[in-house]
């Protein structure tokens, strides 16, 4: 079960068992899926102009309830070090929210980023994510061009 200010947000697109999950923008080619085998709650937040609407900010927050995990959603153009940004600014801004989940993000850009290995942008977000998670690393940012896909 979510907690109460997931649960019952405003932002809220849904909060089900669905078996498919898909976060697009309408008109832009990014996609981000999640395929929900375990039969999970899963809730989809807009965040972008919604839960958060000021500043920069992230486009989705995907939790998976049962295992206190939450995805972090940017769809963008090309620009991964803003995205990278845009996802810290959101975690900033819900930390109080989201303190007992493991954090993740996720990023779909429509073309290729240019590899920027030791970006100080994504060090330290990498860094951020793993005090929050502990042990439990997991793939702590992901990105991919078009389509980027994932069972949780």
């Amino acid at each position: 079960m979510c907690n109460d200010f997931f649960q019952n947000n405003e932002c809220k697109e849904f909060c089900d068992n669905r078996k498919t999950l898909v976060v697009k923008d309408s008109g832009n080619k990014q996609e981000y899926r999640v395929t929900n085998d375990k039969d999970k709650e899963i809730c989809k937040i807009k965040v972008d102009g919604c839960l958060i609407k000021e500043g920069e900010k992230c486009d989705y927050l995907i939790i998976s309830c049962e295992d206190k995990s939450a995805f972090f959603v940017e769809l963008k153009g090309h620009d991964l070090k803003k995205a990278l940004g845009q996802i810290d600014s959101s975690i900033t801004k819900l930390k109080d929210e989201i303190q007992e989940f493991k954090l993740y993000a996720r990023i779909v850009l429509n073309r290729n980023p240019t590899p920027d290995i030791n970006s100080s942008v994504e060090i330290k977000l990498k860094k951020r994510l793993k005090q929050q998670n502990g042990k439990d690393n997991g793939d702590l940012i992901q990105y991919k061009s078009k389509v980027l896909q994932e069972s949780i």
